[in-house]
């Protein structure tokens, strides 16, 4: 549990600054807590020590990257995406440490979240707690490259409403320079702009809750009766399924999604009444929806992919806010909202891995973690 304080705190103070903010008629005191938040955001994750797992093989990179890695690049060799690359090698000829790529990523990360929220979210605070708590926390320490081509895709997100297709297929592309996952963007496209009705949506929840219920393997079904694999790949993908017992199933992430579908599918037209590109978001819940329900045989598989569109919640949890007309309805879900955000961050960080350091005010040495991650990992 003593791994998990320093979130927590983060988190509370985030809920204190998004409380002032919501309370505030005073549009500079608004100003203040948006820029408070969004400091105490980059200083904690842009200056952070060896968290997690993903940094032994980012620091193991940007110790040997060179520029021939940009022409090398290829699918098969196993290499970080050029856009990536690139960014490795501004850092370490400018700067000539890991530390420095660590604060690039978080100052891009939040400019492009910042942008994001623009217009959608104005209560800085609340998006900031809500990005944490739904993927953004891994997103900001683990996830370097992903959560790159991530931000970038939201910022494309406009410009389906726009019905511009030019800029957002280059703003895919660009994403795709820094993780591959980015080309399930493309298609998005012509899938997030479908208009469908609650009823719809509601079909959909329903059939996919049933075979996450019954652990029907769909994925898997699908694949072999297509004939896209052999006995032998075949084996290996049944290796890797997972069959889920009742407790896993009653999880309080399943509990979740249950209020967070139910909560939708209760206050859906008056969503779209908020904001027309909730059509949008309300698509992409769906398709995390999709990921986690339906793929759940493939348990890591389904988390990286509905990582992808997991910037759904990050508007419909705070749009939800505004969709009570009970006041005590109101309170209701803001008490849920935070007692959830705390239990997730918790859950998310409750391991010696995740032991939260800070290069400004004395961190442990590259030798020391490592030494904890090879204890620590398999």
């Amino acid at each position: 549990m003593i791994y998990t304080i320093p979130y927590v705190i983060l988190i509370l103070f985030f809920g204190i600054l998004a409380f002032i903010h919501a309370s505030a008629e005073d549009e500079q005191k608004k100003t203040v807590t948006s820029m408070v938040s969004v400091t105490v955001f980059f200083i904690f994750f842009g200056f952070r020590g060896y968290l997690s797992t993903d940094w032994t093989s980012y620091v193991a990179y940007f110790d040997k990257c060179k520029v021939d890695d940009i022409v090398e690049y290829s699918l098969t060799n196993g290499s970080f995406e050029p856009g990536f690359i690139v960014l490795n090698l501004i850092c370490k000829n400018i700067f000539g440490t890991f530390q420095s790529l660590v604060v690039a990523t978080t100052a891009i990360n939040l400019f492009l979240l910042l942008r994001f929220f623009k217009d959608r979210i104005d209560n800085i605070p609340l998006g900031l707690i809500l990005f944490i708590v739904f993927e953004g926390l891994i997103m900001s320490i683990n996830l370097m490259r992903n959560t790159i081509a991530i931000l970038i895709f939201v910022n494309a997100l406009t410009y389906i409403s726009q019905r511009r297709p030019i800029p957002y297929f280059l703003l895919c592309a660009l994403a795709m320079t820094f993780h591959l996952t980015a080309v399930l963007y493309f298609p998005m496209y012509f899938i997030l702009k479908i208009k469908i009705n609650k009823w719809g949506y509601l079909a959909i929840f329903i059939v996919l809750n049933a075979i996450f219920i019954f652990n029907i393997p769909i994925v898997l079904k699908l694949i072999t009766s297509l004939g896209l694999v052999g006995e032998l790949t075949e084996t290996k993908i049944e290796s890797y399924t997972e069959i889920m017992d009742e407790s896993t199933k009653l999880s309080i992430g399943y509990l979740e999604r249950l209020i967070t579908g139910g909560l939708v599918f209760c206050y859906f037209d008056k969503l779209k009444e908020l904001r027309e590109e909730n059509t949008i978001f309300i698509n992409s819940l769906i398709i995390v929806f999709f990921f986690v329900l339906g793929f759940s045989e493939f348990h890591e598989l389904s988390r990286r992919l509905a990582t992808l569109f997991t910037y759904s919640y990050w508007i419909l949890w705070a749009d939800m806010i505004r969709c009570f007309s009970i006041d005590n309805n109101r309170k209701l879900y803001v008490a849920f909202l935070s007692l959830y955000c705390i239990m997730r961050v918790m859950g998310t960080s409750n391991n010696i891995l995740m032991d939260y350091d800070n290069v400004l005010f004395g961190s442990k040495s590259y030798e020391e973690r490592l030494y904890i991650f090879n204890r620590n990992t398999d």
